[in-house]
């Protein structure tokens, strides 16, 4: 497998749902790897119907340069962990001194399209002055991080699957929060028992409420999603 690395990492604020934290002083830098098992790698080990439905096809996404860079990053980041994760820190650096020359709260979310560990990557507790989050649909990270287990400067929110639902209903039990994609961009009041919140208004998901079902809106391929990832309500 040829190994073609990337210029470039991170996604700072280029898509409209992260422009949107910057209202609150917030920018955002996100790692899109390819998602699922797209690379030949597999990122996403929880996942189910999602991966035929993933953001992967939204906006951007669906331009062939596009899928190809997600693609080369993932074979980078698998191939040469080394040279990956020394880019990966020069990024971050750079991303929270433009933050800190203009006056804004630097945000990460390295699992963009992805889910893995990244509490075991040595990241988070070295940048103590960022704010990490990610989505997840690994149950065990997700009590973890509600059992505190986790910094303080990490947050996570569980995403609602077509098979994961008993594990949603104990997340929500437990105290977190639960990310569900409606067809409808006009969203429920109540799901599951819990306020719906609009998550679409940014996406600095560490912001949201506590105890809640963070509501999106279906995007890209999943518009027509009907394995039960998306919710008709």
């Amino acid at each position: 497998m040829k190994l073609y690395k990337s210029k470039k990492l991170l996604n700072i604020d280029n898509n409209p749902k992260t422009v949107k934290g910057q209202s609150k002083k917030v920018m955002t830098a996100i790692l899109y790897f390819a998602p699922a098992k797209i690379s030949g790698f597999n990122v996403c080990p929880f996942a189910d119907d999602c991966a035929l439905t993933c953001l992967n096809t939204a906006g951007r996404g669906q331009m062939n340069s596009v899928q190809l860079g997600r693609i080369n990053k993932t074979r980078w980041y698998f191939l040469e962990r080394h040279t990956f994760m020394a880019q990966l820190h020069k990024e971050i650096k750079r991303h929270i001194n433009r933050c800190k020359i203009k006056g804004f709260k630097p945000a990460f979310r390295i699992n963009g399209m992805s889910d893995l560990k990244i509490e075991n990557m040595g990241l988070i507790e070295t940048y103590p002055t960022a704010q990490w989050y990610d989505y997840t649909k690994n149950p065990i990270r997700m009590k973890k991080f509600i059992a505190g287990k986790f910094p303080k400067n990490y947050h996570l929110t569980f995403s609602l699957g077509s098979s994961n639902k008993s594990d949603a209903k104990e997340i929500l039990k437990l105290g977190g929060n639960v990310a569900v994609v409606f067809r409808n961009k006009k969203l429920p009041k109540k799901f599951m028992g819990h306020k719906v919140f609009n998550a679409d208004k940014t996406d600095l998901r560490f912001k949201d409420p506590k105890n809640i079902i963070a509501g999106l809106y279906a995007k890209g391929k999943a518009r027509f999603d009907n394995t039960g990832f998306v919710q008709d309500v």
